[in-house]
């Protein structure tokens, strides 16, 4: 009789436990659209700084923020071991119930924080992120109350009419050209960044249209349609991640929510169902340590608002379980001998034929179900950890370090202790020059390249930009601490060599300088910097086609100068003052490079040639008519930048003459370019004129194509000048151009007082001005904003970062800064009757009777002169 009433008891206060959460999002049932959410998730952080931070992992092709919401009680820097979980939505935009439902749960885990145990032990121990919508464009073309998709699949797929579940790497396809993101959706490149980059655990894709949790793989080697199994190293474990999420949802764990459809438990093998090639799940699980589940929802994809409460009854037990999940089995820290975390370890469970790996803190999370495991840990450079037993048990995290011993390299038969402290460079700072100093043909240079691309992945990107005359690619390699988009702030390099195809030596330095940067990344405090404050892109060859008839040895001939069709590229660029037989047809080469400089924000870049020792600046051409020295606006900063680099040659500035031209000196080592001999149609006086980017054409040395046995000492000659050049690029202000109410401003005019040549600020707002130090009056234009002027000083060390705010050119925002808000002074203006102003100021006495009193008829004066008193002593 008491043990029954004390379980009532138990249960009545568990029931109220749960009547009390914070549900009040379900009210008035909507969808919101992209501004809608947009500004509740900025509301959501506002208010609740401590737990939630917003984040744009990217944006989409129509320039809408790919929004993730992060929620963790640390928000601001996460403990050390705390699992990344997260949940995608919408990558299907007409499937519209995982959007919605991740903003309740959002608004559920923020407003329930502290109150209930549950809520408050998940963000604790958990860094949660929630994006509702992976493709904003095609959700807005989307229909609600559309249980099927558009014909054409509009808004499934993005604006590209490309489904974004197609489109990412597949371990089943042949390797394509280029690096993983090439030629992929600017969603799809944002998503696998933020993958790759993070160090995620578990996660789940939101879809809709069926009613399943859907497991890896998606495909298979053999491309059947159907109805076969194609099972990851980690299929137990998958299935009961599926069966976590089915099993609390009261329809998906029948299976047959969507007839004919039917799903054993309400789960399925992706490829069992129907094979997807170049799907996200099996991408999180093949390139990442993330084990990603999809989740389809419901029948229809797209259903009423007023269903909405109902489906968040019906997932929120399985979002939740499947959130708590990613505490399952092992996590821990690898670290040295002294104590340091390795990263990229890999942590073997040697059960399971699948490793992960460590994040820049050492850590690692390994998903496992109960039961007992083998485990150790090993990374390049050290020896492996030892084995240990690993036991797992339901409900719980087991903790498990490792410690790395480093490995003691080989010599004959014994061993040679190294100091590792830190890297050994040789006498030419590399790890290792071995085969280095050579020349590489196109095939060597493409391999060179991609083996630097896939040895620091990282920190590289290998991308092509168009293709010579005979089809071979035109290959960029992008250098930086986060080189696949553009970093607002962080402004933008570039080197170009080998324009012309026998004017090699720039070519074979910007391999050596990719080889280096990368050694030195992280090791050497100023690659280091320079890596993360710039974002560096190397051209090696322009002309390959030109490169592969030019001959070593050639000190001053022109076999390969020209490219397949026997044209001058720095001859073929539009020209400000010509159009002549050079430059009236665009050559493929100098098309891509033109294309390539207008799609970057690049601030600052030099044309590597070959044939003299001198820095030469703008102009490269006069007038017709004109002869001699031409200068650019900019004359003193390019005179600077050419000094710069001259003067960090070992004897550039010397300015002594080449063999093949006795006579011709340069005063330090620089030269204006239309004062040397006149070049129409040059790529370094386009690149001011047009793109904005202040470019030198540097010539590294007298000789062509010199013989390979001469390549350390140009190496050397020229290994601190292009440091030192790339540096400069963080020279003069930079900052953001917004409206007042904090937008970004594209297209904003940087003007300079007394110099005619003015730069725009770029896509989000941000700014770069090379000038060197001293006071300048700066003004800020862009089309419908007031103009802004102030004066700015730029210091000695160099930089300096400006912001302005523009505000609106209309009348509205006119009356709010300059007429006290009295917005009716700006509509229907027109003249006034002598009545109809009598009539006004009266109207203001009524109004404001301590301060104004209408002089009408008080006295004869005021009979004929009517006026109005402002004063505070009115009476």
């Amino acid at each position: 009789m008491h043990s029954k009433a004390i379980i009532l008891l138990l249960v009545l206060v568990s029931s109220e436990s749960q009547s009390i959460l914070d549900e009040s999002f379900l009210t008035s049932p909507k969808y919101h659209t992209y501004d809608e959410l947009t500004n509740l998730f900025k509301k959501l952080e506002t208010e609740h700084p401590e737990i939630v931070k917003l984040h744009s992992v990217g944006r989409s092709v129509r320039n809408r923020e790919l929004w993730a919401l992060e929620i963790n009680a640390n928000v601001a820097n996460r403990t050390l071991m705390t699992p990344m979980f997260k949940y995608v939505a919408n990558m299907h935009g007409d499937e519209a119930v995982g959007r919605q439902l991740m903003i309740y749960l959002a608004q559920f885990l923020i407003y329930n924080y502290g109150k209930d145990e549950r809520v408050t032990r998940l963000v604790n121990t958990t860094d949660i992120y929630l994006m509702p919508s992976m493709n904003p464009d095609g959700f807005e073309n989307s229909q609600e109350g559309l249980c099927e998709s558009k014909p054409g699949y509009i808004g499934r797929e993005n604006s590209n009419h490309k489904d974004l579940n197609r489109d990412f790497p597949d371990q089943f396809d042949p390797v394509r050209t280029g690096t993983i993101l090439s030629g992929r959706q600017p969603e799809t490149i944002a998503i696998m960044t933020w993958i790759i980059s993070r160090p995620f655990v578990l996660s789940g894709n939101l879809h809709g249209g069926a009613v399943v949790a859907s497991y890896p793989f998606d495909d298979s080697s053999s491309s059947h349609e159907c109805c076969h199994e194609s099972k990851s190293p980690d299929d137990a474990i998958f299935k009961k991640l599926a069966l976590t999420y089915a099993q609390a949802h009261p329809i998906m764990r029948g299976g047959r929510a969507c007839l004919p459809d039917t799903f054993n438990q309400g789960i399925t093998n992706g490829a069992f169902w129907y094979e997807v090639r170049g799907g996200m799940q099996d991408f999180n699980y093949v390139h990442s340590n993330c084990f990603e589940v999809t989740f389809e929802l419901s029948c229809c994809k797209f259903p009423r608002a007023k269903t909405l409460p109902s489906e968040w009854g019906k997932n929120k037990e399985a979002l939740l379980n499947f959130m708590e999940a990613v505490h399952w089995g092992v996590k821990g820290v690898v670290r040295d001998g002294r104590g340091e975390p390795v990263l990229d370890a890999d942590v073997v469970v040697k059960e399971v034929a699948h490793n992960v790996s460590t994040s820049n803190r050492g850590e690692f999370w390994r998903l496992l179900l109960p039961g007992k495991y083998t485990m150790f840990a090993t990374a390049y450079g050290f020896e492996p950890s030892d084995e240990v037993s690993v036991t797992v048990e339901e409900g719980k995290t087991t903790v498990q370090n490792f410690t790395l011993k480093r490995a003691l390299p080989s010599k004959d038969d014994f061993k040679v202790v190294v100091d590792r402290s830190g890297p050994t460079f040789d006498e030419y700072g590399f790890l290792s020059s071995d085969q280095l100093f050579k020349h590489h043909n196109y095939d060597e240079m493409v391999g060179f390249m991609k083996e630097i691309n896939s040895t620091y992945p990282n920190i590289t990107q290998m991308h092509s930009i168009g293709k010579s005359v005979q089809g071979r690619d035109l290959y960029v390699m992008i250098i930086s601490s986060n080189p696949f988009k553009h970093v607002p702030g962080k402004p933008e390099f570039k080197f170009v060599a080998n324009m012309h195809g026998n004017e090699v030596v720039g070519r074979e330095l910007l391999l050596y300088l990719m080889k280096y940067l990368c050694e030195h990344y992280q090791a050497d405090d100023r690659v280091t910097n320079l890596l993360e404050t710039t974002k560096i892109h190397l051209m090696p060859s322009m002309n390959p086609d030109g490169y592969e008839v030019a001959h070593e040895g050639d000190a001053g001939g022109s076999d390969g100068r020209a490219n397949a069709h026997g044209v001058d590229l720095n001859r073929n660029f539009p020209d400000q003052y010509v159009t002549n037989q050079y430059n009236s047809h665009t050559e493929p080469e100098t098309r891509a490079v033109m294309d390539w400089i207008l799609s970057e924000p690049f601030v600052l870049s030099a044309n590597l040639h070959n044939g003299a020792l001198v820095a030469n600046y703008p102009y490269d051409d006069n007038s017709p008519g004109r002869n001699g020295e031409n200068l650019a606006p900019d004359d003193p900063i390019f005179k600077y930048l050419a000094h710069k680099y001259a003067d960090a040659h070992r004897s550039m500035h010397e300015g002594l003459p080449c063999p093949l031209f006795p006579k011709e000196r340069f005063q330090d080592g620089i030269t204006n370019g239309a004062k040397w001999y006149e070049v129409t149609g040059g790529m370094q006086d386009w690149n001011y004129l047009v793109a904005g980017c202040m470019e030198l054409t540097l010539e590294l040395g007298c000789f062509k194509y010199p013989w390979a046995k001469d390549l350390p000492k140009y190496w050397l000659d020229n290994r601190e000048a292009l440091l030192t050049f790339m540096e400069q690029v963080q020279r003069g202000v930079k900052g953001y151009v917004r409206s007042t109410i904090g937008r970004p401003i594209k297209g904003a005019k940087i003007i300079i007082e007394g110099v005619r040549h003015y730069v725009k600020s770029h896509q989000d707002g941000d700014y770069y001005r090379l000038l060197l130090p001293g006071k300048y009056n700066l003004t800020v234009e862009a089309m419908g904003y007031e103009s802004y002027t102030n004066e700015i000083e730029i210091p000695k060390e160099g930089s300096f970062v400006y912001n302005v705010s523009l505000m609106r050119d209309d009348p509205l925002h006119w009356a709010s800064a300059y007429d006290f808000g009295l917005g009716e002074n700006q509509y229907s203006p027109k003249y006034h009757t002598n009545s109809e102003l009598y009539a006004i100021m009266g109207a203001l006495e009524n109004r404001y009777p301590n301060v104004a009193a209408f002089k009408s008829g008080d006295d004869y004066v005021s009979m004929t002169l009517k006026s109005l008193k402002i004063t505070h002593e009115v009476s």
